[in-house]
């Protein structure tokens, strides 16, 4: 049984990962096994990977800190149906395709997305999901 309780998003997992995770209480949360990560995650945080040596550390300390959810087929069928949505608002290109997914993810896991990215606001006006903010707002 999976304990998490928040999908960490890309961009909050990148100010995480600059320790200020104590700042906030996340590393206790954390800690807890309440925050959780997906493929397409770690998909893109590794993107920025500086060598081999540094992708597989990276991977090992994610594997220790983080709980893990998977990304299955009906995440991309919900991010589908919410891309839809947001194009007949005219909104479609507010939110790119890892968005969507990670998203879709978190909403079908039952899991608050973790994130820094304005874009996860709009997708929530469709879904109506449960979105959290890491740190604080832009500018403070």
């Amino acid at each position: 049984m999976n304990a998490a309780q928040f999908l960490i998003d890309t961009s909050a997992l990148a100010r995480f990962v600059r320790a200020d995770s104590e700042q906030y209480g996340w590393d206790q949360a954390a800690a807890a096994g309440l925050i959780a990560t997906c493929p397409i995650i770690e998909l893109e945080f590794f993107y920025s990977a500086r060598s081999a040596a540094d992708r597989a550390r990276g991977i090992e300390d994610m594997r220790l800190i983080f709980g893990w959810v998977p990304v299955d087929d009906r995440a991309y069928d919900r991010a589908w149906q919410v891309q839809e949505a947001l194009t007949k608002q005219g909104k479609h290109r507010s939110a790119g395709a890892v968005d969507l997914v990670v998203a879709a993810t978190a909403e079908l896991q039952g899991l608050t997305l973790l994130h820094r990215d304005h874009d996860f606001a709009c997708i929530a006006a469709v879904t109506g999901q449960a979105l959290q903010w890491y740190g604080p707002e832009s500018g403070k």
